[in-house]
């Protein structure tokens, strides 16, 4: 069975979370104090604002309650419709090119070769990028790269590097100011360029407590969205309204994103049997055919054109979700009794043929790979155990840290595939006369 994935090159719009994962979650408190992401702010702060930016004093960069993830955190209540950053067009590394290779090459690897002599230096000194090696970083013949399975985003993984070294560097080795300023890009970049502070916000689509407001100067505030209580970490998205799936966010961010999760992917064996045979529902109904989607009588229009599920937790997801349904990520909270309202109407008027050829889609899927949930599930607890006495003998490889990420990501695939089938077995959708 092979496996495809619609993406595009270096169309990375967001930013990359600053997660660290710490040896023992007990020493959190040590691991701050050593962090000069975390013990470094006050400074960076100095310098934003020394620069005309703006950023509320009940903000800090900690962890996570209850975690060794490092994100921007709320130290007092603060009210909703709160200006919480501002920064300024003026510390913005604006896009001045539509050619991605000339706002690096002209933009960014410029200042970064300027130094301290750059008004970005600070910023520059401040960054992490290269500090999470996200797939595009990974070792390409490494172990990594097999324990994806085969799964999406599997041969797009360094699709960012092949058109750097290839488009831009005409074949040429990549130097050290090449790769820090791709990955800064890649990861960082929003649609106006490269914004300080902003890009130290974590994503959530569940729980993003943030608006953004861009003015014609190109200067972006961060606004409270709701009431952020002390101790709640502060979130925007990665993702608004399902341009983006958990796939995209794995391949660009190096994570697995919490509830909820949209993953998609297509299924060129369901597309054969299309082709072999002009009357199997799959072809029929639109599964294969992007026009007939928009000829469905129901005016069925789905989020993508590919197979979807947009998991809400882990028993309640919506299978081919539609554009109204997954707007709602990353662009405002929705309590859980409305997704259950909403998803159960949806899948009264998703007609059968689909969610069927979908389901049978997921079994294929999950009957071609070499592991099950359940040995995967066994073998995250041994690697991180391994990987955490590593640690303590300071002898970590990172090829070792990376595989333990893909495991991680593949096992939340197999489960979004896994609760798809259990979902079309116990729940009712629209009766057509065309079964698969």
């Amino acid at each position: 069975m092979r496996l495809a994935q619609l993406s595009t090159i270096a169309s990375v719009v967001f930013v990359l979370p600053y997660a660290l994962v710490a040896a023992n979650a007990a020493d959190s408190k040590s691991s701050e104090e050593n962090d000069p992401l975390i013990s470094g702010f006050g400074n960076f702060v100095s310098w934003f604002r020394s620069h005309g930016g703006t950023v509320d004093d009940r903000i800090i960069i900690g962890h996570e309650p209850g975690t060794n993830i490092r994100g921007m955190i709320a130290t007092a209540p603060i009210p909703a419709n709160t200006l919480l950053i501002h920064t300024p067009g003026s510390l913005v590394l604006k896009k001045q090119y539509k050619n991605r290779c000339l706002q690096i090459r002209e933009i960014i690897i410029p200042e970064l070769e300027a130094g301290i002599e750059s008004k970005w230096h600070t910023y520059f000194e401040f960054d992490d990028s290269l500090g999470h090696n996200i797939p595009s970083q990974w070792d390409r013949s490494g172990r990594a790269m097999d324990e994806l399975q085969g799964l999406p985003p599997s041969g797009e993984t360094h699709r960012h590097i092949n058109w750097y070294q290839g488009v831009c560097k005409k074949g040429k080795e990549m130097s050290d100011l090449d790769w820090k300023a791709l990955i800064m890009y890649l990861t960082r970049a929003a649609d106006i360029g490269l914004v300080p502070m902003y890009d130290l916000m974590n994503h959530h689509n569940g729980r993003i407590n943030t608006r953004l407001e861009v003015d014609d100067k190109r200067a972006l505030s961060v606004i409270a969205l709701t009431d952020i209580p002390a101790g709640e970490p502060i979130f925007l998205t990665y993702a608004r309204g399902g341009t983006e799936s958990s796939v995209d966010v794995f391949n660009g961010y190096g994570f697995v994103e919490d509830y909820p999760q949209l993953w998609e992917w297509t299924d060129e064996g369901l597309m054969q049997l299309s082709r072999k045979n002009e009357n199997h529902a799959y072809g029929r109904y639109g599964m294969g055919n992007a026009h007939a989607y928009r000829e469905d009588d129901l005016q069925f229009v789905p989020n993508t054109e590919h197979h979807e599920v947009l998991m809400i937790s882990p028993t309640l997801a919506a299978l081919l979700p539609t554009k109204a349904l997954v707007y709602t990520l990353g662009n405002a909270r929705r309590p859980m009794a409305d997704w259950v309202e909403l998803i159960a109407a949806h899948h009264s008027n998703l007609r059968t043929s689909y969610a069927d050829a979908l389901a049978d889609s997921a079994k294929r899927i999950l009957a071609g790979l070499p592991t099950t949930i359940e040995e995967d599930e066994l073998l995250v607890r041994e690697e991180k155990s391994r990987l955490k006495k590593a640690a303590n003998l300071s002898t970590v490889d990172v090829d070792d840290a990376d595989a333990i990420r893909a495991i991680e990501y593949r096992l939340a695939f197999k489960k979004a595939l896994r609760l798809i089938t259990k979902v079309v077995e116990r729940e009712t959708f629209l009766n057509d006369s065309d079964e698969l």
